[in-house]
């Protein structure tokens, strides 16, 4: 008789099984048909940002102004615009979930959202929950839940999602967190901005909560600071990409566009018609074709052109991808005519 080990028929699976069980697969009907990304926002009235129905994540170091670029885009759905971002539509409902203020700090900010807004009073589609020292975090997580049940609100700033996790650093008990998260966010139709703390010496967002955050996040926002001045990337998105945009930190937690003007998006184009013409041909090129073609299009120094490539690379307007031994250029926004104004 063969040693090996035998294949049990009975212990198939079979349909059935899922309808004995009181579940239904959820199978994909690819011939379906889809409602286009629903943006919250845009972005100098052409970049979307925010998805309905999605998970996002904003992240930065402690200080960095990661709840002021929140507080930028509620400041936005109240005003109608706000350093360059623009509300997809008027009254956007926008539930403002905080969890480490305490209660004067938090109202002082909510009186400087109002200001910059150019409202006195607190609209009807705007929701503040106040969750320092609410229980335990699975009792301020139940909260934000049920807060995004009954609000139906469009966008959810969720200031301080570590402290719906008991455990950080458990990967189990994270996972359980950041899945409930997007659950109601497409349940509910909601785009839910989560804050994250990233390490100290790098850009990773902390412990497994963070990972998984990002692993589920159809957006990533990534905020640092330098001076007096916050700079917003997007280093991921499962959508278009948007350029970086800034602002300034003026007092009583109020902050503007740079008094300069926000050039992040006139720097961008500028790279953006720079670097186009070098992929007419070519999807990506490596670090060492994209020094060559930029020398031989602009008649430049090898050092002009790894200049030039540094610049465009840290605005976003380059996507630097590692295969293998190799370092690979492309550009996210092939699509946008570089003749256009942004």
């Amino acid at each position: 008789m063969s040693s090996r080990q035998q294949i049990r028929l009975d212990l198939w699976p079979v349909h059935d099984n899922a309808q004995e069980s009181g579940r239904a697969v959820p199978y994909l009907d690819i011939n379906g048909v889809d409602d286009p990304i629903d943006f919250l926002f845009t972005l100098g009235g052409k970049y979307g940002l925010i998805a309905r129905a999605n998970l996002h994540t904003l992240q930065g170091q402690k200080k960095a102004g990661k709840s002021a670029a929140g507080l930028a885009l509620i400041v936005a759905a109240i005003k109608g615009e706000f350093i360059g971002i623009t509300p997809s539509r008027e009254n956007l409902a926008v539930l403002w979930i905080d969890t480490e203020q305490d209660k004067n700090t938090l109202r002082q900010k909510a009186k400087a959202v109002l200001s910059m807004a150019g409202r006195e009073t607190m609209p009807e589609s705007l929701k503040i929950v106040t969750l320092r020292g609410y229980g335990s975090p699975a009792d301020a997580l139940a909260a934000t839940l049920q807060a995004i049940a009954e609000n139906a609100a469009d966008f959810v700033f969720l200031d301080g999602v570590v402290d719906l996790c008991q455990a950080f650093n458990d990967e189990e008990k994270s996972r359980a967190v950041v899945r409930q998260l997007e659950a109601h966010a497409e349940k509910y139709g909601a785009a839910i901005l989560g804050l994250i703390h990233t390490n100290k010496y790098n850009d990773e967002a902390r412990g497994h909560l963070g990972a998984i955050m990002q692993q589920k996040s159809a957006e990533i926002y990534q905020v640092n600071k330098e001076g007096n001045t916050a700079q917003v990337t997007q280093p991921f998105s499962r959508f278009a990409p948007v350029p970086p945009f800034s602002f300034t930190f003026a007092d009583d937690f109020k902050i503007a566009a740079p008094a300069e003007g926000n050039t992040d998006l006139e720097r961008f184009a500028a790279l953006n018609k720079a670097f186009a013409p070098l992929f007419a041909d070519a999807q990506r090129l490596t670090a060492g074709e994209l020094v060559a073609a930029y020398m031989d299009y602009y008649q430049k120094s090898k050092r002009t052109a790894q200049d030039a490539i540094k610049a465009a690379t840290f605005a976003r307007v380059l996507d630097r991808q590692i295969d293998g031994r190799r370092v690979y250029y492309c550009l996210p926004f092939q699509d946008i005519n570089a003749e256009d104004d942004i």
